[in-house]
């Protein structure tokens, strides 16, 4: 019974020692105490904390590494005493401390971002170490300058400004005016994109003209490099052609360059011969010959005068008109006959008649032909001025004017006779007996 009594009063103050060492624990849990002293303080100078509490978290590249253990105020800010728990996070010397807020809350905390890398001869040292760099790293009970964050507090004026801003009358009818604005430049840029849309369509087509220009032209280069190619190639023909020719006709051009040079001799010659002839020619014998030879030529020009002056006379002309009227009489009567023959055709000598007949008349038309021709050269003849005087020429002319005309054409006694005379033998000669072989066809047909 004593016993049990004993195990039921030592259970009862053993509870009653746990109860207190684990109620002991946790005040120590909340004040933060830690059992093995690791743990380094930083000091942050704030202009302001705006809501930091002592408690609030402190954070190391957005891991909780610390907390806020005092807030002191000084002079001209306030002192901030963060606790880092453990002593192996080295954070460098350059590194930016700020005040912000997270969370729907808006709980406080301060951020630690480093701004550079630590060194390798950094990581082997320790804040509370009495060897710690402050050049490298922050060490315990370092001073550093805090930077404010953005609160709530900061934020209410700004949106007290937007609101007074907005409810502003003219600053309602700017942002009116700029709304118009941008609706009536969105139109004009809606049109200047249609505009630069059919502009480029246009420009398209005349990159597509000009590509098929430039094909064009690029074909045309390329037919006109082919035919230069060709032409070149024939040149160079030509040119193997020409210089084999002269290698093969070297001593023919040779000989001729030679019979060129005796003949420019042979000419320099001769003009020194003529020159020497002209020199011993007699001038007075010349202008004599050439004095001779005008007064042949005004002989001359008064015997054409002479035979222009008979072909003019109205006898002649009468007479050859009689003529010509005989010749068109006859070879009227010679139709006449040949249509009357011709039922008489079938007859082979009767044909052949007929054919010398025919042959007869035609030389007696050519006859008149001929008659009439020396007419028309008398009165050209007549039409040249009695005023005319023949310029210088050589002796031969007056011979030659004489052989034309005859000996007796510059005779005019009886030339009319002549004339006569000579037309009616030749047509005596032309129309015989022989043309006609039948009686019958001697005599003139009535007409």
């Amino acid at each position: 019974m004593l016993r049990s009594r004993t195990i039921r009063e030592g259970s009862v103050g053993l509870l009653a020692l746990v109860g207190i060492i684990l109620f002991g624990g946790f005040a120590l849990w909340l004040r933060g105490f830690r059992f093995r002293d690791t743990s380094y303080e930083i000091i942050a100078d704030f202009p302001n904390v705006n809501g930091i509490q002592v408690g609030d978290s402190v954070r190391y590249r957005g891991l909780n590494v610390g907390q806020i253990t005092n807030i002191q105020p000084a002079t001209n800010g306030v002192d901030v005493t963060m606790e880092i728990y453990s002593s192996n996070l080295l954070i460098p010397k350059e590194a930016t401390i700020q005040a912000s807020r997270s969370g729907l809350i808006g709980q406080t905390l301060i951020d630690i971002t480093p701004q550079e890398q630590l060194p390798p001869e950094a990581q082997a040292m320790s804040p509370l170490s009495e060897e710690c760099n402050p050049q490298l790293i922050i060490c315990d009970r370092d001073r550093l300058q805090g930077q404010p964050g953005v609160t709530l507090d900061d934020l209410l004026p700004v949106m007290y400004r937007l609101t007074s801003l907005y409810t502003d009358p003219q600053f309602f009818d700017n942002v009116n005016a700029a709304a118009q604005n941008a609706s009536v430049a969105a139109t004009e840029v809606a049109e200047l994109s249609r505009r630069v849309i059919v502009l480029t369509d246009n420009v398209q087509q005349e990159f597509a003209n000009f590509s098929a220009t430039a094909q064009a032209i690029t074909d045309a280069a390329n037919r006109t490099t082919t035919q230069i190619e060709t032409t070149a190639e024939q040149i160079g023909q030509l040119t193997t052609t020409t210089n084999e020719l002269i290698v093969e006709n070297r001593d023919t051009l040779a000989h001729t360059l030679n019979s060129i040079s005796e003949t420019s001799d042979r000419l320099n010659t001769l003009v020194g011969q003529f020159d020497t002839t002209v020199a011993a020619v007699d001038t007075e014998q010349l202008i004599q010959n050439l004095e001779t030879l005008t007064a042949n030529a005004a002989d001359a020009s008064a015997s054409l005068k002479e035979i222009s002056a008979a072909f003019s006379e109205p006898s002649s002309l009468v007479m050859l008109q009689q003529t010509l009227d005989s010749a068109r009489a006859t070879f009227a009567n010679t139709q006449k006959i040949t249509a009357d023959l011709e039922e008489f055709t079938g007859d082979p000598a009767f044909r052949n008649n007929l054919r010398r007949l025919v042959d007869g008349l035609g030389s007696l038309v050519s006859s008149t032909e001929q008659l009439e021709q020396q007419i028309q050269t008398a009165q050209v003849l007549q039409s040249v001025p009695r005023s005319t005087n023949l310029p210088a020429s050589t002796p031969q002319l007056s011979q030659s004017v004489d052989r034309l005309l005859g000996p007796d054409l510059f005779n005019t006694d009886g030339h009319q006779d002549r004339l006569l005379s000579q037309h009616n033998n030749s047509q005596k000669e032309n129309v015989s007996a022989r043309d006609f072989p039948f009686d019958s066809l001697d005599k003139r047909p009535q007409l």
